[in-house]
Parts: C-alpha cells; structure tokens; sequence
C-alpha cells in the first residue's frame, strides 16, 4: 500500500517564485540622450542665429567700406508639460506578505517612473499611430503642452516620404534630408527610429546591387548600426516610442529643460489607503532647427528593388 501522500495531507507549501517577471520596456533615448538644463518659467526660451550666405566679394582699390548687413536674431521657445501619476495602495495590501515584492508602494511606484518616462518620449518623438504634439499655452481648464520635436524642425531639412514605393527611394530621400541639413552647417551622429522602419536600414544593403561578403561565417547578420554617407557618420538607435520617421539628430543641438525633476509625494490621507502622486515637468527644445533632419511619412511595405 502506498504511504501517506501529498494528496491526503493538507497544508503544504506553495511553490511560487518569489520574483515578478516584466519586459514591458522604459525607452526613452531621445529625452535621456538630450542634455538636461535648467528650465525656469513654464516657457522656456532660446536664441539661434546663422552666418549669411557665401557671395561673390570683391572690392576696389581704395573703395568705401561696405554697407552693414547684420541680422536679427531668431527666437524659439516651448512650453513645459506637466506630467503626472499616481500610486494608491490599500493599507491591508502594503501589509501583508507578498511575492516579488516587499512593499506594494514601492514597486507601483517603480512601475510608475517609467511609465511616466515613456510618456515623455512619446511627447517629443510620438508614437508609431500617435498624434505629434503641437505647442499650447493652456489655461485654467486645458493642460499646457509641448511641442514634438518635428514640429521644430525647418521644412527645408525635412523629406516627405508618402508617395515612396522602394527602399531605394527611402535612401534617396534620407540622403537629400542629410544633405540639406549638412549644407546648412548640421552634424547630426544619430539616425532614431522605430524597429519596424529600422528594417528599412538593413535593406539598403541589397539595394543598388551591393552585395556582402560573409565569407565563412555560419551565421547572417541583417542589421546595419552605422550608417556612412559622403555627409557624415550616422549611428542607429531604435526607439520603440517614435513615430514612422527618420530622425537624424546632433544632440549637442537638442537639450530637455526641466523646470520640476521627477519625483512623488504623499498625497493628503482620506482612509485606509496610501496615495503617493508623481510628478515631472519638463519640455524638450530643438536648439537649432537645421542641426537635425527628418524623413517623414514613412510607408509600410515598401519593396527593395
């Protein structure tokens, strides 16, 4: 006969791993790789400013000094955006024994920080489907909003990409971008995109009948992390909350001013619960709006050719 088993006797242990297991991504690279300055108003102003254009200049022997030609300067601004979360937490479930996590509050505060850092990058590079955001003064009862980086941008140093059918086109038009933005004096290094464009990037490998050498290899790389044109040295970098587009950025031209960091505080006690409220505001300036370039509107299913 079988001994006492586990079906019969009660109580036993749970087996549960003691861990909670998330993938869901904190991807900001445009607002963590802008350097951070000091914002003091709720509208943040800069200043940019450009040499003339080259012409011919020559003069006669003994001629009169030439008439002044000076410019004004240009001035920019944004709005800072409030953004807020709250954590709120039962003071029953803060108590007692839980796994993956000691205290409730803390985790759900951890879990809010990146949501709120997602929702800042979402604000500056828009989300694949998203709505770029246009810049609101606000009022009494309609929130103050930033505007997105592309819409800073000078048109002069955007391409269009709806009516593109091919790879081929998507690189002729990222190349006239970067070559408008490098004859206006940019420098971008960063080339943004979202994972599903940055497929785009690989094909421009099979495009023009360039071929790859892999040798031996027994494995196919399909990716490309540095893109190299006659304008400059571009490197990849994916970004999950980015919109369809290309964005060819020099971040020593794009800072995130912030006029309150990020951080929570208790919110007044109403009963028996905990609410802590997060808080950032910020805003995000494009220093110069010909130091960066951007393919725009770019189409799914394109072929390479």
């Amino acid at each position: 006969m079988p001994g006492f088993d586990t079906y019969t006797q009660l109580r036993q242990a749970e087996d549960v791993q003691d861990e909670i297991y998330i993938i869901s991504p904190v991807d900001n690279p445009v607002a963590s790789m802008g350097r951070t300055i000091r914002a003091t108003g709720k509208l943040h102003e800069w200043t940019e400013d450009k040499l003339q254009a080259a012409e011919k200049n020559a003069a006669v022997e003994g001629a009169d000094a030439p008439a002044s030609s000076e410019q004004p300067v240009i001035e920019l601004n944004n709005f800072c955006q409030i953004m807020t979360k709250t954590a709120h937490v039962t003071g029953t479930l803060e108590e007692v024994d839980k796994y993956g996590r000691d205290s409730e509050m803390a985790y759900q505060l951890e879990l809010r920080y990146g949501e709120l850092a997602n929702d800042e990058e979402l604000a500056i590079a828009g989300a694949p489907g998203g709505t770029r955001q246009t810049k609101i003064a606000g009022d009494a009862v309609t929130a103050r909003e930033m505007a997105s980086l592309h819409n800073q941008l000078s048109a002069d140093v955007v391409e269009d990409a709806t009516g593109f059918t091919t790879v081929a086109e998507l690189e002729a038009g990222l190349l006239a971008a970067h070559l408008a933005c490098y004859t206006a004096g940019g420098n971008p290094s960063y080339l943004m995109t979202n994972p599903a464009n940055a497929q785009y990037i690989s094909s421009f490998a099979y495009t023009s009948g360039r071929q790859r050498d892999i040798r031996n290899e027994r494995r196919l790389v399909n990716v490309i992390d540095l893109y190299v044109s006659h304008y400059g040295e571009l490197d990849v970098v994916m970004d999950r909350n980015q919109d369809s587009c290309f964005l060819g950025l020099d971040f020593n031209y794009f800072a995130t001013p912030v006029l309150r960091a990020t951080r929570d505080w208790p919110i007044a006690k109403a009963g028996d619960s905990d609410k802590r409220q997060i808080l950032r505001e910020s805003t995000n300036a494009v220093l110069n709006i010909r130091a960066h370039f951007m393919v725009d509107n770019i189409p799914a299913g394109l072929t390479v050719t």
